[in-house]
């Protein structure tokens, strides 16, 4: 059995990732503020064992706890594999970093850098004398790239996770039982967090006309077409522990 445990999974890219995976041979996890019901109705008919599990990453050192314990939990169940999917993030707050207070840059931070940080860590610790293939998954943006105006926290934050991925990958070359990391960067993903994008000011948010063109001209792709190549990219298995990859450079690059 394969493992699987998905933070934010109750919506969006998580959950499109989570459906992708339903399968007899698959046992996910969602971690997720809100947990949805028809999540489960849908895991059922397909024969796949899902548990939805409520955790806030506003508590970085909670969610690890709670991770730690699953895993330990899982041991005696001897997985074929089990991967951590660090999906769940926040925009907030989109706007000028001047104007941005010190709670929201921390509460920013907290969300999509230091739990992301924090499970890995926990993750890592729990596992790795187990000999099954392990992997941490960062869902990861071209934000972290580039910079946008009014984004400085999302930016800074997406920027940070890709060099979590490549300290990672660092630090577990040459172990007996190494963890493996990639970051992924989906592409714009049209999701409940561009409608958000597409409502925001442009003081705040002085891009805001080019998402609304995207959305207008059909550019963006649906969370379905990212969770395919998400999981195709883990189902291959040929990233290098480390690597940042973008789904649109990756997409081309196999089309070709």
């Amino acid at each position: 059995m394969n493992v699987f445990i998905i933070t934010g999974a109750s919506r969006g890219l998580g959950r499109s990732i989570a459906e992708r995976l339903f399968s007899h041979n698959v046992r996910l996890i969602g971690l997720s503020r809100t947990l949805d019901t028809s999540l489960d109705r849908m895991a059922e008919t397909k024969g796949c064992r899902l548990e939805q599990i409520s955790v806030d990453l506003n508590q970085p050192e909670r969610a690890a706890e709670v991770l730690s314990e699953l895993i330990r939990s899982l041991e005696a169940e001897s997985p074929a594999s089990v991967t951590l999917i660090n999906n769940a993030g926040i925009l907030e707050p989109m706007m000028p970093l001047g104007e941005a207070t010190t709670d929201l840059l921390s509460a920013h931070l907290l969300v999509n850098l230091t739990a992301p940080a924090a499970m890995s860590s926990a993750f890592i610790r729990e596992t790795q004398n187990w000999e099954m293939p392990k992997t941490i998954v960062n869902i990861s943006s071209g934000a972290g790239k580039k910079p946008y105006a009014g984004w400085a926290a999302y930016c800074t934050a997406k920027a940070g996770l890709d060099m979590l991925t490549r300290c990672i990958g660092v630090e577990q070359e040459g172990l007996p039982h190494p963890v493996r990391a990639v970051s992924i960067a989906p592409g714009v993903v049209d999701t409940g967090m561009q409608e958000r994008i597409r409502g925001t000011k442009p003081a705040q948010f002085p891009q805001v006309e080019r998402f609304i063109r995207m959305k207008q001209n059909g550019e963006l792709f649906s969370s379905e077409y990212a969770a395919d190549w998400i999981v195709r990219i883990l189902e291959e298995g040929t990233f290098r522990n480390g690597e940042v990859i973008d789904i649109r450079t990756y997409a081309a690059g196999m089309n070709e």
